[in-house]
């Protein structure tokens, strides 16, 4: 079983059937509740929560397999809260004179504040200061190991691309109904986007927990 586990295959198919089951249950025998399943409180939601309350104890209980490497496991903690407070929607409770403070138009909005622009840009700087950090470090290993067929690596890979989907879905219909010129779209359209968006978010917190798993067995096995 740990060996299949660590196998480089494993979280692409492992994902990819538990997603594709989770559709053809909703879409199958609920397909009139799809909508009220992706709504807040619902039952993706509260999975998902649960699902960033666990990665955030799985970062905790594996973080002494970072003790050479305290700063990556800092921003990945940090990224982890950061991602955790995004899902329940904080962007939208922080200023009282626009909608999000992490949109452009805030910062470029001359009724907006100058203290929160100040503030959330700072957020913003830090953050993708992070993400950059990461990238530069690890992008020519993440590649180069990938076509060796890392477990991490090949995890992380499908990690990034449902997180690229998910977005993508997200912004789906918006830009569908930008494009065709129309000011609504029929209310199955998007409860099936809807559907997609969030049925494959929900796995992204899983998604990190089976990577720093991975990584403590990989690690152990080193070290034997």
């Amino acid at each position: 079983m740990k060996k299949i586990f660590i196998s480089p295959f494993f979280t692409p198919v492992f994902y990819t059937v538990l997603w594709v089951i989770l559709l053809a249950v909703v879409l199958l025998f609920f397909p009139e509740q799809k909508f009220t399943i992706t709504t807040d409180g619902r039952i993706i939601d509260v999975v998902t929560y649960l699902g960033y309350a666990l990665m955030l104890i799985t970062m905790l209980y594996f973080c002494k397999d970072f003790k050479d490497k305290i700063l990556c496991w800092t921003i990945y903690f940090m990224l982890g809260i950061a991602a955790l407070l995004r899902e329940a929607g904080i962007q939208h409770h922080l200023t009282n004179s626009d909608t999000t403070p992490f949109k452009s138009r805030f910062f470029l909005n001359p009724n907006n504040p100058l203290s929160e622009k100040i503030i959330y840009g700072t957020v913003l700087l830090i953050i993708f200061g992070a993400l950059v950090y990461l990238a530069v470090k690890y992008t020519k290993h993440l590649i180069i190991s990938f076509f060796h067929f890392n477990t991490i690596t090949w995890s992380i890979a499908t990690f990034c691309t449902v997180l690229v989907f998910a977005k993508f879905a997200d912004r789906f219909p918006a830009n569908w109904r930008h494009y065709q010129g129309v000011n609504e779209l029929p209310r199955s359209f998007i409860d099936i986007w809807s559907l997609l968006e969030e049925s494959s978010e929900m796995f992204l917190p899983y998604l990190v927990i089976i990577i720093f798993m991975q990584n403590h067995l990989l690690r152990d096995s080193k070290i034997k």
